[in-house]
């Protein structure tokens, strides 16, 4: 990937024309990627970009490399989502998931937020490069939202502040605010679980990502916050990894006898 990427060549090029020369200048730039790579930074930082879904995205050392995991939060969203639907991205980095979306959904409107400017700046760039539409707003979790939307969805930070993980590969390379969750990682978690309802229409759906080990204590939360037909996806290793549940009306919740 690295010598492909250094030379501007694809791999059937790579291994059709071996013995074609190098220029000096394309050789310096391997050599300094392959030591970059040999000092432990992530391929896709080296590069600038990452696969996901159907398309290359570009990113950076200030987001998340956009992994297969969370491809995982995208299939299961995707079948729920109606013409007009009104979708929300929370935290949304190089904009993965918003990406799919839109791109999956484009009658659909969708909305990515981030606290962080440059990942919505980046998130602007690969929606102009994919040619899809959707809007953008610096924000923290929800604050300067005053609308409602049909489905919120959210890859947010949720591993433990003392998880061994963080010093290990990729992640030490990663920010992070979009990893740490916290000391039990469910701190944001259980921040926007809570806020969720109050940014959600009638019978809203609501989609987070999580930790393999996290699914029991996060479907808890679901149902803590008014949060019904509450289910947990598998991801491409089979591992719990994404968390959906519908919002129950008041109507609803009164009947059961539950706080309003």
């Amino acid at each position: 990937m690295l010598t492909c990427g250094a030379l501007g060549v694809s791999r059937a090029a790579l291994h059709g024309f071996a013995e074609r020369t190098v220029e000096r200048a394309l050789a310096s730039r391997l050599k300094r990627w392959v030591e970059r790579r040999a000092a432990g930074e992530p391929v896709a930082y080296i590069l600038g970009r990452r696969g996901f879904w159907t398309f290359d995205l570009e990113v950076s050392p200030s987001v998340l490399i956009p992994r297969p995991d969370t491809e995982a939060l995208v299939a299961a969203v995707l079948p729920l989502i109606d013409d007009g639907c009104r979708v929300l991205d929370v935290g949304t980095g190089s904009g993965a998931v918003a990406l799919a979306i839109a791109s999956e959904r484009p009658t659909a409107s969708v909305t990515a937020t981030d606290l962080d400017p440059r990942c919505i700046a980046l998130c602007r760039r690969n929606a102009a490069h994919l040619g899809v539409e959707l809007r953008t707003l610096v924000a923290d979790c929800f604050d300067g939202l005053d609308e409602r939307f049909d489905l919120i969805v959210s890859n947010p930070p949720y591993v433990a502040a003392d998880d061994p993980h963080l010093a290990r590969g990729d992640l030490r390379f990663e920010p992070r605010l979009a990893l740490v969750g916290g000391a039990d990682g469910l701190g944001f978690l259980k921040r926007l679980i809570a806020e969720a309802p109050g940014r959600l229409l009638p019978g809203g759906l609501f989609a987070v990502e999580h930790g393999c080990t996290q699914g029991t204590a996060v479907r808890r939360l679901f149902r803590e916050h008014r949060f019904e037909r509450v289910h947990t996806c598998a991801d491409i290793e089979d591992r719990p990894r994404a968390t959906i549940g519908r919002l129950a009306s008041a109507t609803a919740m009164l009947r059961r006898g539950a706080p309003e």
